[in-house]
C-alpha cells in the first residue's frame, strides 16, 4: 500500500514540476512577450506586457520594457507616460538603470517639443552626475541657441575638457567666448575647431573675426587663405572674400585690398549678387582712397549711386571728394564740413555688425525656454528638512547631510574628498583647519585647472554668516589661488548671501545642493 502512495507521489510531483517549469512560464505575459519579440512581433509583444502590468502595476522593468517598445514604434507620447512611470516607483537595478530612463524621457519631451520639461531633466541628472556629457551638452548648446552665453560658457568650459576632440564642443565654446568678449579664448577655440576640421568654412571664417578682434590681422588673412572658391556656396565667397578687404586694410595693404574688392566685384556682377555688389561699391571707394587713387573711388561710388541713390552716404561722399579733388579745394578743408577721411575709421568698425559672426553661425535657436528661469528656480533653497522640488518626483533628501554631520572626523574627511572629486575637482592637499570637527579644508585643483580653495563645513543648529564668508574670501587671497568653493550644510543668512555680489571668487554649494551630492557616497 505504501508503495503506491509513492508511486502517485512522484507522478503529482511530475506534474507539478512539469507545470511549473514548462507550462507556466509559457502563460506568464512576460513570457510570451519576450517569444513575440523574438519573431518581431512588437505590438503582440506590447498587449502581453500590459496584460503583465494588470497582475504588476509597479513592475518597473516592464514600464521600462513598454517605454522602449514604443520609442520604437515612434508612440512617444505612450513612451513618456511609462518612463515617468518608472521615476515615480523609483525601483532601479541592472536592466533600468536611473540615469538611462532619465535620458530617455528627456529626448521624448525633446521631441513632444516639450524644451523645458527636457532641460529639467538634464538639470536633475547633473545634480547627482555634474559631468555627465549627455547632459553638459544639451544644456550648454540650449543655453547658446537661446543667447544665454555666461549659461552656455559654464557648462562648455566643463564639457570641452572632457571632449576636446569635438568639433561642435570646440566651436560652440568660440562663440560663447566670443560673445563674452573673452576673445582669447575665442580665438584659441576657433584655432583647434579648425584643426579639427580644416575644411570647415565657418570655422575658418570664426577663427579670422576672432583673430581680428584681437588685432592679429596677418594670422586672420592666413586662416582665410583655407576657403578657396572651389564648389562654394556664393555667399561663404563673399563673406569670406569681404573680410579678407577689410583685414588688408587694416593690415595697411592698401593696394592688395583694392584688388581684392575689384575681384569681388567681378564675381558679385557674375552671380548677380546685387545688394552684396552694393555693400563692396561702397568698400571699395574708402580702399582707393587710403590707396592714393582717388579718382578710382569716385568712380567706383558714381557706379554705386547709379544703383542706389539712396545707399547709406554715398551722395554726400560723392560731394566730399568731388570737392577734395579741385586743386583749389585743398586749401580750404580745414573750414569745410570735413574729408573723406573722416568717414574711414567709422566705415571700418561697421563693416561687420558686432552680432554678425553669432547670425551667421546656425546655432541660434527658434525654440522658446526659459532657460534662465528654470536654472534659478532649481537652485532656491528651502532649508534642512524641507522638501525641494527639483524635476520630476525628485527630492532632496536631506537625512544624508544629517547623516554626513555625524561622521566621525576620519570618515568625514574621506567622504568631503569624494564629495570634491563627485564635482570635478582634484585635491591637491588637505590643509590644517581651526576647528577640524566643524570641516575640512582643501587646496585643490578645478576642471579649468585652476587652483582653488575649498572650505567643507557641517555645522548644525546655526546659520552662515557674513564674516565666514569674508574670512574665505580672504583666505583665498592670502594663498593666491583663483577661486573658492564654500559648501556647507548651514543655510546663509540674508546677510551672508547679499555679501556673495561682492564676493566675485566666492561659490557656495547649499544644504539642498549638498543633499543631492551625497547621494551615493554615504
Amino acid at each position: 500500500m505504501l508503495l503506491y502512495f509513492l508511486i502517485f507521489g512522484v507522478i503529482l510531483s511530475g506534474i507539478f514540476l512539469y507545470y511549473s517549469y514548462y507550462i507556466a512560464p509559457r502563460l506568464n505575459p512576460s513570457y510570451k512577450a519576450m517569444q513575440y519579440l523574438k519573431n518581431g512581433k512588437v505590438y503582440d509583444a506590447i498587449i502581453e506586457f500590459k496584460k503583465a502590468l494588470d497582475r504588476r502595476p509597479d513592475n518597473f522593468v516592464i514600464h521600462a520594457k513598454l517605454a522602449d517598445l514604443y520609442l520604437q514604434e515612434n508612440e512617444i507620447d505612450q513612451a513618456v507616460s511609462h518612463l515617468e512611470r518608472v521615476l515615480a516607483i523609483n525601483k532601479y537595478n541592472y536592466e533600468v538603470e536611473k540615469v538611462d530612463v532619465q535620458k530617455k524621457l528627456a529626448r521624448a519631451y525633446d521631441l513632444r517639443e516639450e524644451y523645458d520639461k527636457a532641460l529639467q531633466v538634464y538639470l536633475d541628472i547633473l545634480n547627482y552626475m555634474p559631468l555627465d556629457v549627455d547632459s553638459l551638452y544639451y544644456i550648454s548648446f540650449t543655453a547658446l541657441g537661446q543667447e544665454e552665453f555666461e549659461i552656455a560658457q559654464k557648462y562648455l568650459e566643463k564639457l570641452i575638457k572632457m571632449m576636446p576632440d569635438n568639433f561642435e564642443v570646440a566651436f560652440a565654446a568660440g562663440i560663447c567666448s566670443y560673445q563674452n568678449q573673452r576673445i582669447n579664448d575665442a580665438v584659441t577655440y576657433f584655432k583647434s575647431a579648425s584643426s579639427l576640421r580644416p575644411a570647415s568654412d565657418i570655422a575658418n571664417i570664426a577663427y579670422a573675426f576672432s583673430l581680428q578682434r584681437k588685432g592679429d590681422f596677418r594670422q586672420a588673412l592666413l586662416s582665410l587663405q583655407k576657403i578657396g572658391e572651389a564648389d562654394k556656396d556664393p555667399e561663404v565667397i563673399f563673406i569670406a572674400r569681404r573680410l579678407q578687404g577689410i583685414l588688408l586694410m587694416q593690415y595697411r595693404k592698401f593696394d592688395e585690398s583694392v584688388k581684392m574688392f575689384q575681384e569681388l566685384i567681378s564675381f558679385l556682377k557674375k552671380n548677380d549678387m546685387t545688394d552684396a555688389l552694393l555693400m563692396i561699391l561702397y568698400d571699395i571707394g574708402f580702399a582707393c582712397i587710403k590707396a592714393e587713387k582717388t579718382n578710382l573711388a569716385y568712380q567706383y561710388w558714381n557706379e554705386l549711386y547709379e544703383l542706389d541713390k539712396s545707399y547709406k552716404k554715398v551722395q554726400h561722399l560723392i560731394t566730399l571728394l568731388r570737392k577734395e579733388m579741385e586743386i583749389e579745394y585743398k586749401y580750404a578743408i580745414e573750414e569745410s564740413e570735413g574729408s573723406v577721411e573722416d568717414y574711414i575709421q567709422p566705415w571700418l568698425e561697421e563693416s561687420f555688425p558686432k552680432d554678425f559672426l553669432w547670425n551667421v553661425c546656425g546655432l541660434k535657436s527658434d525654440k522658446q525656454i526659459n532657460i534662465r528661469g528654470l536654472m534659478t528656480t532649481g537652485r532656491l533653497s528651502k532649508g534642512i528638512s524641507e522638501k525641494q522640488n527639483i524635476g520630476v518626483e525628485q527630492f532632496v533628501n536631506y537625512d544624508n547631510i544629517v547623516q554626513f554631520a555625524k561622521l566621525n572626523v576620519e570618515n568625514f574627511k574621506i567622504i568631503s574628498n569624494r564629495l570634491v572629486a563627485k564635482l570635478g575637482y582634484k585635491v591637491d592637499q588637505i590643509l590644517t583647519t581651526y576647528r577640524e570637527n566643524d570641516g575640512v579644508d582643501f587646496l585643490a585643483v578645478s576642471p579649468e585647472k585652476e587652483k582653488v580653495l575649498i572650505w567643507v563645513r557641517r555645522w548644525e543648529k546655526t546659520k552662515v554668516g557674513e564674516i565666514p564668508l569674508r574670512n574665505f574670501a580672504q583666505a583665498i587671497n592670502d594663498i593666491k589661488a583663483n577661486g573658492g568653493l564654500f559648501i556647507t550644510s548651514a543655510e546663509l543668512t540674508q546677510t551672508a548671501e547679499n555679501s556673495l555680489t561682492n564676493l566675485s571668487k566666492v561659490k557656495v554649494i547649499r544644504p539642498d545642493e549638498l543633499a543631492i551630492l551625497l547621494e551615493g557616497l554615504l
